[in-house]
């Protein structure tokens, strides 16, 4: 399979993902890192910040995949780096994070979910603990209510893509994306996963498109899905590309999958589960069941 990118750059491309907010010069989003072990708080104060303390790999490991996809949901985080521990743990990790500065905590609509981004400060941390600072996202304010849920269920196909039982070697939401590529891309999907290995099965390029409904399908999404089968077919090289589209409309997914029938890539179109959530997380499992 051909390289998908070349080394990453600052340059700029349009984000491609349904419903989802335009970020499309994602390093003006970045706020700039502060120095390890320095506080964010402008007091001084005698001896060590007590916030630079010691952290267990696997809080490094949170820190990280909260950074990985830019904002999450607490449930996204348990799945995906704590397993089958307890809730509680989880919830002490992210009061301690919170409490030392490392990452910002809301809740959705006031009374949900906890939601959780990555501070500077954690930001911080990360690279300073050997993590490439192109692989982290820093954004200055949560993500607007309207498109939280489309973030919600990046973030699950992200979960359930690592958990394939062919491991991926690559494995980035849109806005990596387009921080990597060097050039201005026609379309990007709102995931993207390379699985290579074994080298016994054929090399594949999966990209994932979550629809909301929010686009006319017609006169907005047909055509920038063309342009994504383009865009795909480039990046795949020696691999096998493919789409997988999810939405929420059983109309929608019909008439998605009879304009699949003419497209130059395979392109399958399926419904999301009734909500995010650890529900969803199982239901999603099986639409992916097939990547083995």
């Amino acid at each position: 399979m051909a390289t998908v990118f070349p080394p990453a750059s600052d340059a700029s491309v349009p984000l491609r993902s349904n419903g989802a907010p335009d970020v499309s010069g994602p390093m003006d989003l970045l706020v700039a890192a502060q120095l390890p072990g320095t506080t964010e708080r402008p007091d001084s104060r005698r001896g060590v910040d007590p916030r630079d303390g010691a952290i267990s790999p696997r809080d490094l490991a949170a820190l990280s995949f909260i950074g990985r996809a830019g904002e999450l949901a607490q449930y996204q985080l348990h799945a995906a780096v704590f397993g089958d521990v307890s809730e509680v743990v989880v919830s002490r990790f992210v009061r301690r994070a919170a409490s030392r500065g490392l990452i910002l905590v809301s809740r959705w609509r006031g009374i949900g979910i906890n939601r959780l981004r990555l501070t500077t400060r954690g930001r911080a941390l990360l690279i300073a603990n050997g993590t490439d600072e192109q692989e982290i996202f820093t954004p200055r304010n949560p993500i607007a209510e309207g498109h939280i849920e489309h973030q919600l269920w990046i973030g699950d196909v992200m979960i359930v893509l690592a958990r394939a039982a062919r491991l991926p070697d690559l494995l980035q939401p849109a806005w990596a994306l387009q921080r990597r590529a060097p050039e201005r891309p026609a379309a990007i999907p709102d995931v993207l996963a390379s699985f290579t290995e074994p080298a016994s099965q054929p090399a594949l390029l999966l990209g994932v498109e979550v629809d909301l409904g929010s686009e006319r399908l017609k006169a907005v999404f047909l055509p920038k899905l063309e342009k994504l089968c383009t865009v795909m077919a480039e990046w795949a090289g020696d691999a096998t590309p493919a789409i997988v589209l999810l939405t929420n409309n059983i109309r929608r997914r019909d008439a998605l999958r009879a304009a699949a029938a003419g497209l130059p890539i395979a392109v399958v179109a399926e419904m999301l589960p009734p909500m995010p959530g650890r529900p969803g997380l199982a239901e999603l499992q099986e639409t992916f069941g097939f990547v083995r």
